[in-house]
Order: C-alpha cells, then sequence, then structure tokens
C-alpha cells in the first residue's frame, strides 16, 4: 500500500466520519456505556494524528 497524500486523506476522511459517527450514536444513546466513549476518544485521536501527518506530508 502506498502511502502518498491521497490515500492518507481519503483515510483520514474515513476515520473522521467514524469518529462523529460514533460520538453521535454515544449522543443518542441513553445509556452512555464506557466502552463505546474509550472507543471514540482512540478514534479521534488517531484521527487528528493521521490528519496532522497528511498536512505535514503535503506542506
Amino acid at each position: 500500500m502506498n502511502l502518498d497524500h491521497h490515500t492518507l486523506g481519503w483515510l483520514t476522511f474515513t476515520l473522521m466520519s467514524a469518529a462523529m459517527l460514533s460520538g453521535a450514536l454515544i449522543f443518542l444513546n441513553g445509556r452512555r456505556s464506557g466502552l463505546w466513549t474509550k472507543v471514540h476518544i482512540i478514534l479521534s485521536v488517531l484521527t487528528y494524528i493521521l490528519m496532522f501527518l497528511v498536512i505535514w506530508s503535503v506542506r
């Protein structure tokens, strides 16, 4: 797999969509389990790190 900025961009877009969806599901769900909150936080942090790498690689 070639990690050019296009591949990293699409991967970041996919992870950001998953992070937003998991955040919305946590918000809409009456029961806020600790597991989904931790998964959402880890997914969000990984997404922001990947976004930083994409911006850094393009510059």
